[in-house]
């Protein structure tokens, strides 16, 4: 017992067991309340039809057992003998896991409402079945994204503005007194809030979301995340990773092909000259005819006709519209199309036309044109010294 009464740094042993005793009794507590509430409550809600008894369990009773180890820990702190300075502390500590606690509480029941509520109006759009049901989910799903993002911000910010306040920290005082400073503060964090700005506009205008193909000025790739200050671009062409400012897609052109199900395909097909006009026209109804034989050809959209007269062919123009269910099934079908226009002129026997040129050599002879033939008598240099003979 002697040993229990020796003092070690103004408290006796036996008061640091004590304390040890009173916080270790409320971590046991707080674990029981714990487990109480998920298995037995949280079950029994569930039983129920509404989600809000749930949301309550899950998002507030279950963190409200961790306030019986910060009022432990209070117990505990109360039961020694401490300095000032420590004590100050201590209850500043206390204080800042109660609001913090309070705080994070808040936010994700609001979090979970959020989700229940959405959840309730997706049910009953689908038991409504509207034309446009799979758009105005996913119209749903951008507006409860920005709804939470926003509300988590700030409410971040209003917790952590409050913990400094109830710390006795002069807000007030704090940007008065950083002059030119927070004019410097202001140019650095300048950068970071239009990020934060253009992700906050990247939800609420749904332009792209993460898993969608889009092109942004030279990149093209898929969406992998957009972060607080940089959006993740998968590249289609060497499968690299490049992150872009959010910034830049307030003031650039996004194009995207998410969602898309109409397609347009436009081919010029070059026929060789020496294929009559009726041949032509022939081939022409003939090619109108296989593209309007495919159930997903808009036929108010379908344009077929001879273009143009070129320099070395004929050009017959095909273009259409079709209606598909996403951008990757374009390309094949694409592909599957120009296969069978293939097999048309082989059927038909008519080629398709090779850029050819007609070239003409010109001699380069210097003499070509002139006559090379030698007079019948010139004079010699002989006759002209002797006249007389």
């Amino acid at each position: 017992m002697i040993l229990l009464q020796t003092t070690i740094f103004g408290n006796t042993i036996e008061a640091y067991l004590v304390a040890a005793f009173i916080l270790l009794l409320s971590v046991i507590i707080a674990v029981l309340a714990n487990r109480i509430l998920r298995r037995v409550i949280l079950s029994w809600a569930r039983r129920t039809q509404t989600e809000l008894d749930d949301l309550v369990v899950r998002r507030v009773l279950t963190p409200l057992s961790y306030f019986v180890i910060i009022a432990g820990l209070s117990a505990s702190k109360g039961h020694l003998e401490l300095s000032e300075t420590l004590t100050l502390w201590l209850d500043r500590l206390l204080l800042v896991l109660t609001l913090s606690l309070f705080f994070y509480m808040f936010i994700r029941f609001l979090q979970g409402l959020i989700e229940v509520v959405s959840e309730e109006y997706c049910k009953r759009l689908k038991r409504k079945r509207p034309p446009d049901l799979e758009e105005q989910i996913k119209t749903v799903d951008r507006i409860k994204k920005q709804i939470r993002e926003i509300s988590t911000m700030v409410l971040a910010l209003m917790a952590v503005l409050t913990i400094l306040s109830n710390l006795g920290v002069d807000l007030k005082a704090i940007w008065a007194s950083l002059g030119i400073g927070g004019i410097a503060l202001v140019v650095a964090v300048q950068e970071p809030l239009r990020n934060l700005v253009g992700r906050l506009y990247i939800f609420s205008t749904g332009i792209f979301d993460e898993g969608h193909f889009i092109v942004f000025n030279q990149w093209a790739g898929t969406v992998k995340r957009i972060a607080m200050f940089r959006t993740y671009l998968e590249l289609f062409s060497d499968m690299t990773t490049v992150s872009i400012p959010n910034a830049e897609f307030v003031r650039g052109v996004v194009k995207t092909y998410y969602g898309r199900t109409k397609f347009m395909y436009k081919w010029d097909l070059d026929v060789p000259y020496d294929i009559p006009p009726p041949r032509i026209q022939e081939l022409i109804v003939r090619l109108r005819e296989l593209i309007l034989s495919k159930p997903e050809v808009n036929p108010q959209m379908c344009w077929i006709y001879l273009e143009r007269l070129d320099r070395y062919s004929k050009v017959v123009r095909v273009w259409f519209q079709v209606n598909l269910s996403d951008w990757a099934t374009s390309l094949f079908y694409g592909n599957q199309v120009l296969h069978d226009i293939q097999l048309l002129f082989e059927e038909m026997n008519i080629p398709f036309a090779f850029p050819t040129q007609e070239l003409r050599i010109r001699s380069e002879n210097p003499w070509e044109g002139v006559s090379t033939e030698v007079p019948a008598a010139l004079p010699t240099e002989e006759g002209k010294k002797s006249p007389s003979s």
